[in-house]
């Protein structure tokens, strides 16, 4: 797509913002185990995870904006898997190329490789011009770049990250890494709104690995960012689906805040009951130059994991689960896998219809099947901000500089 100057991106934003509708996506951690990285290896020594994205990339590009936890360092060689991560920068940059625009850092593997692997992943996301936040060189960027601002169609979001912890691996002075902390939970979401913030989005990475349903300090730590400032809280971690609601803080009369205990894994290696996929989430927000008040609707598309061999090339297809249970001969999913897909999506989708708001209602599916999303432009003429990352994403860290 033909890249336009920063300048006229303003005019077109402030001239289309009237009653405009952002469309974002976020999506769950994207891991790196050795069998992928040995799926995607080629001939000539380069690595190719594009495949993986082959049935979702239209869905994910049709979003104003996508985001994902980028759950490994990128180290470079030697390349490894769990328990000490560090994958090869093919992989986070496959994910660009397939639509999502920025990543997360801050987890409990961001640390595998020290030092040296949380320096190398920010130079290398720089250089593949993939805006990240969550992990940072020193305090001078992190209070210059957190929270993320982000203009979408005249709707400036901020973007905040935090972690549990990082295994036990401490970020070597002057590195930082945001960890859940009250006190500096508390300052950012004053920032942000001082930065004239129109919605507030915390990414999280917490909870318990495997457990299907959100324990109550989650709960506790959802409820509190909700109270100061946060409007979505969206989380990862558990590596599993994990339960969630749009009425998480009942004192709020404005709109429902929305709360995503854990999206599962968006590709990984890992093959038991329920790890094995994932949902991504479907926030659109809505605002007028008339009214200050946000719009919002929420949804979940489910996915699945299909580990196999797809027109003859074995890979790591991160599939509709919907589309592939009613269509398995169009993926190519027989035998074990299919019993296996048919289990995650029963269980995801017993585990979401039974998150009910006041109403009586369930939280909606997105319909989506294969090859009947194209990637248009947004509505408007407003050029889509992955057209322009690098210009639009990054206003805020470029002014500073």
């Amino acid at each position: 797509m033909k890249r336009i100057p920063f300048v006229v991106l303003l005019l077109l934003a402030a001239t289309f913002s009237q009653a405009q509708s952002v469309k974002l996506i976020f999506a769950g951690d994207l891991m790196g185990h050795m069998p992928q990285h040995n799926a995607a290896l080629q001939k000539d020594g380069s690595y190719d995870y594009s495949p993986c994205f082959r049935y979702v990339k239209d869905y994910v590009k049709s979003a104003d904006l996508a985001i994902l936890n980028l759950e490994v360092p990128l180290d470079g060689k030697p390349y490894s898997g769990y328990p000490q991560f560090s994958a090869p920068d093919a992989l986070a940059e496959d994910a660009r190329n397939a639509g999502f625009d920025i990543m997360t850092t801050a987890n409990n593997h961001c640390m595998d490789r020290g030092k040296h692997g949380l320096q190398r992943t920010l130079q290398a996301l720089d250089r593949m011009g993939i805006p990240h936040l969550g992990t940072y060189a020193d305090r001078a960027q992190h209070d210059a770049e957190h929270p993320l601002m982000v203009d979408v169609k005249g709707l400036r979001l901020a973007l905040l990250t935090y972690t549990y912890g990082t295994n036990g691996i401490p970020a070597v002075e002057p590195n930082i890494v945001n960890l859940i902390d009250t006190a500096e939970m508390a300052r950012d979401l004053c920032v942000a709104k001082e930065k004239g913030a129109d919605y507030v989005i915390t990414l999280i990475h917490w909870g318990i690995e495997y457990a299907v349903k959100a324990n109550r300090e989650q709960e506790q730590t959802a409820r509190w960012l909700l109270e100061h400032g946060s409007d979505a809280v969206i989380g990862g971690h558990p590596h599993v689906v994990q339960n969630f609601t749009l009425d998480a803080n009942p004192k709020n009369d404005r709109y429902p805040e929305i709360v995503v205990y854990s999206m599962g894994n968006l590709v990984s290696n890992q093959r038991d009951v329920n790890t094995d996929g994932g949902i991504m989430i479907e926030l659109t927000l809505t605002k007028t130059q008339e009214s200050s008040a946000i719009g919002q609707s929420c949804r979940y598309m489910p996915y699945w994991v299909h580990r196999g061999t797809v027109d003859g090339l074995y890979q790591y297809y991160i599939v509709p689960s919907t589309d592939a249970v009613a269509n398995p001969d169009s993926y190519q999913i027989t035998g074990a896998d299919l019993k296996a897909l048919q289990l995650f999506d029963k269980n995801t989708r017993q585990r979401l219809e039974a998150c009910r708001l006041k109403d009586g209602s369930n939280i909606e599916e997105v319909g989506f099947y294969r090859n009947t999303l194209p990637f248009h432009p947004a509505a408007g003429g407003v050029v889509p901000l992955r057209g322009n990352q690098t210009l639009s994403v990054w206003l805020e860290r470029r002014n500073k500089k």
